[in-house]
């Protein structure tokens, strides 16, 4: 069984974004994806690399010692109130070969639910952190899917439990917020 790679969630650079974008174009030119889905997605985050109160931004998952991410995450910062800041991460676009990969009826299947959880896993904790440099209040982190919102309770729950755990979390509709006590 293949070793799940570690991940690190971090803003893009120049360099970064731009081996990504060339990764994620051919991936979807080899069938992996419509490409004109990823064309879009890659125009569009082209656009939100830098954070800005009110403005969504992507930030990537990264395989340790890898240039292109496997994940491309939306956030956005708002202000609740002036002394009130939130950071929403409102979607986790996984890479083509991993997206496809979660679709296939063979064993690359497996290792892919296991990389995408990963992922996840490390683009909540990479808000968690983001919003903490950011000093944020709430953090508010959004489910899409049934299984994420599944994911997002199981991971409340799991924060809860944490006993030197300086934050609230709840399930809030679709979103599950963290908030400093």
């Amino acid at each position: 069984m293949a070793k799940l790679p570690l991940f690190k969630f971090k803003a893009f650079t120049t360099e970064s974004f731009q081996t990504t974008s060339v990764a994620w174009t051919a991936e979807a030119l080899a069938g992996k994806a419509f490409p004109s889905d990823v064309e879009q997605l890659i125009s569009w985050a082209a656009d939100h690399l830098e954070p800005i109160v009110g403005k969504s931004v992507v930030y990537g998952i990264f395989p340790d010692n890898s240039k292109v991410a496997d994940a491309i995450c939306v956030l956005v910062i708002t202000r609740h109130s002036p002394r009130s800041k939130w950071v929403k991460m409102l979607k986790v676009n996984l890479r083509p070969k991993i997206d496809e990969a979660l679709n296939s009826v063979d064993d690359s299947s497996n290792f892919a639910m296991r990389e995408a959880l990963a992922i996840f896993m490390n683009a909540t904790i990479g808000v968690l952190q983001f919003g903490e440099s950011e000093n944020a209040s709430t953090i508010k982190v959004y489910g899409r899917t049934r299984q994420q919102l599944d994911f997002l309770r199981f991971l409340g729950i799991e924060l809860e439990k944490v006993k030197t755990n300086p934050m609230r979390s709840t399930m809030e509709g679709r979103f599950l917020v963290v908030k400093s006590i």
